[in-house]
């Protein structure tokens, strides 16, 4: 790690803005090959201390400045026009520091459907290849597979960079939760890394097994790589654009970097290629402030307009969760002990000797279930009615969307798709709780497909001053996002009265089970927040198509998808131009490169054109391995 100055003397071959989990994961990859220089400009500081490396203390750095960036939507009309907070990592390693540690794959159903959309080379096989690439699996301990761990060993990663393996604490409410949801008909599920996530299954985490620390991007891959003298990182600096120079060609080629540090602003060159990796609600920011926009935009905020590209910043998607809480009868162990000072101190005291304990683990179990699971039938058919006659509409039947929303309505009668996430959290705080020996838990549900589509712009010429971030939460089509919500709900309230977990459940605690329709509607607004997955607002940097992603991360603001399907990036994850639709549907495999450019890639979660449903950790990594791959293809090609 260098000064700021000295960076900008600094030659390199790429520059990544952005050394979060896919951009730092990608310089480490690079950077393997001596004969190039890599240089990473981050906005955050490294910080490896126990508030990201202990498992237990997961949460303890969201909405702390020194680590979240601390983003909030504008006010959202159809959640009691609340601002809802995104937490996204501002750290070396980003979100990756800051997450819930799940390494998850996601559905091949839902993979391979992106070649629907346009998007070759995308599918599950090679998705599945690159995480595998990232990956180094140990197997699960004896307690873990008494408590569901994934053991097949043939659908993980050996020899790759994240350390993962199952938890090796569980709580006691875990083999309860498992009982009522076999009860209710959902199947325990034994590796969800071989492409089939619905059930329930207990997920593996990004943990050293050594050491019952958390592997991210920093530990796992720069520390391998930060002694080599071809990649330098530069910390707590933030780039404001990419400064480009025109060519023969009329495409764009980027020269530069600028970025402010301590009140100055500096440029560093580049010979071969940009990439920004600034996730889903900043690297549309960047790409406006560097010229790429639609062009209203920009004009109105002074930004000359170097290339024309109106998707930037839109096709904005998050995973908008609600939660409920309830009161357990007799005695547990759950998270409500580290209210105690006395507790909390003995639970370090023994995590730090032994790396055991509730320190060593968070909440292990997940639920993913398709929406003839939770919805009944007759109710099921009255809402895929009014969605059907919605999707009618001319604005509709005329979007550039509409092949996404044909795709997204097929899944929707898909028993392979999980429509919907359960999680069990091991604590609940109210404020009317009496008892202060009382232990709780927490239900949340989490839609994987929602409906609404929102958007991340500039709001200035000035990269200090935060994007716009509008979810259009609880705006969907056919009112279908609220219905959903309403129906997981009723669903939840199920699961805390069935079986084992039920006979375990003293209360519950808020939303209650005998509220209408239209109170649990207006709690519905009142408790939505974001499921920290944006996509959909970038580029996907590739050399014929544009993408757009949010991710949490949110989706696809920067989507790698075909221009004409407002893509800011193909699938070589390059910013282009001036190429029609068939043409890109043919060259999608090879980059990720926005159009209009020649070197100017993204790579994040802002390029994933629809929402998958899973977490996106593992994807991420994947994208890494992916983009370094196509990059250096790239260069022997050249050679």
């Amino acid at each position: 790690m260098v000064s700021a100055a000295d960076f900008s003397q600094e030659d390199f071959d790429y520059i990544i803005i952005g050394g979060g989990t896919t951009g730092l994961a990608l310089a480490s990859i690079l950077s393997t090959n001596t004969s190039v220089r890599v240089g990473v400009i981050e906005a955050g500081l490294r910080k490896d201390d126990e508030m990201i490396l202990v498992p237990g203390m997961i949460g303890k750095a969201v909405g702390n400045p020194k680590y979240d960036w601390n983003f909030i939507t504008k006010p959202q009309p159809f959640a009691q026009n609340r601002e809802i907070p995104i937490s996204r990592g501002k750290v070396l390693g980003g979100s990756s520091a800051l997450n819930y540690m799940a390494y998850c794959r996601g559905s091949e159903l839902e993979h391979n459907d992106w070649e629907k959309l346009g998007i070759k080379g995308w599918n599950w096989n090679t998705i599945s290849d690159a995480i595998k690439s990232a990956e180094a699996w140990s197997p699960p301990t004896r307690h873990a597979k008494a408590h569901h761990a994934d053991n097949v060993a043939k659908n993980h990663g050996r020899y790759g960079y994240v350390k993962t393996t199952a938890y090796s604490y569980y709580y006691d409410l875990v083999l309860p939760f498992f009982e009522t949801m076999n009860q209710l008909g959902v199947v325990t599920n034994q590796s969800e890394a071989s492409g089939d996530i619905i059930g329930i299954w207990t997920y593996t985490a990004s943990i050293d097994p050594q050491t019952n620390t958390r592997s991210y991007s920093t530990n796992a891959y720069y520390d391998r790589v930060s002694n080599r003298p071809n990649i330098v990182v530069l910390t707590g600096a933030q780039a404001s654009r990419v400064i480009f120079r025109q060519t023969s060609s009329s495409d764009l080629q980027a020269t530069a970097v600028e970025y402010h540090k301590g009140g100055r602003t500096y440029k560093v060159p580049v010979r071969r290629e940009v990439i920004i990796s600034t996730g889903a609600l900043q690297t549309p920011q960047l790409l406006e402030l560097s010229g790429i926009g639609n062009p209203d935009l920009l004009r109105r905020l002074n930004i000359p307009v170097k290339i024309d590209l109106p998707g930037v910043g839109e096709n904005f998607q998050d995973h908008p969760r609600v939660s409920m809480g309830a009161e357990l009868k007799g005695l547990h162990e759950t998270t409500d002990d580290l209210n105690s000072e006395t507790f909390a101190q003995q639970s370090l005291e023994q995590y730090r000797h032994s790396r055991t304990g509730m320190l060593s683990s968070t909440l292990s179990t997940l639920v993913f279930i398709p929406l003839s699971s939770f919805i009944p039938p007759d109710k099921m058919q009255s809402i895929l009615s009014t969605l059907d006659d919605a999707l009618k509409s001319p604005q509709i039947q005329n979007s550039p969307w509409k092949t996404w929303y044909d795709v997204q309505r097929a899944w929707l009668e898909n028993d392979g798709i999980a429509q919907l996430e359960v999680a069990l959290f091991p604590s609940y705080t109210h404020a009317g709780c009496t008892n202060k020996k009382a232990k709780h838990y927490t239900i949340s549900v989490f839609l994987q497909h929602a409906w609404s589509r929102g958007h991340v712009h500039a709001t200035s010429s000035s990269v200090l001053d935060p994007p716009e971030i509008d979810p259009a939460t609880l705006d969907s089509l056919g009112d279908i996002d609220m219905m959903m919500l309403l129906e997981a709900m009723k669903y939840a309230f199920k699961i805390m009265e069935t079986g084992a977990l039920g006979n375990l459940t003293a209360e519950i605690i808020e939303p209650k089970p005998s509220w209408s329709d239209e109170q649990l509607m207006d709690y519905i607004r009142s408790d939505v927040v974001s499921g920290f997955h944006p996509i959909g607002n970038e580029l996907f940097n590739l050399k014929t198509a544009n993408f757009s992603y949010t991710s949490y991360p949110s989706k696809g603001t920067a989507s790698m998808l075909p221009r004409s399907a407002n893509g800011v990036v193909d699938n070589e994850l390059k910013v282009k131009v001036n190429l029609e639709h068939d043409c890109l549907r043919d060259e999608l495999t090879d980059f990720v490169q926005v159009y209009g450019t020649t070197n100017l890639r993204v790579a994040d979660a802002s390029i994933f054109p629809i929402h998958l449903g899973t977490h996106p950790q593992a994807r991420l990594y994947g994208l890494a391995h992916k983009a370094a791959e196509i990059i250096q293809t790239g260069e022997k090609a050249k050679l």
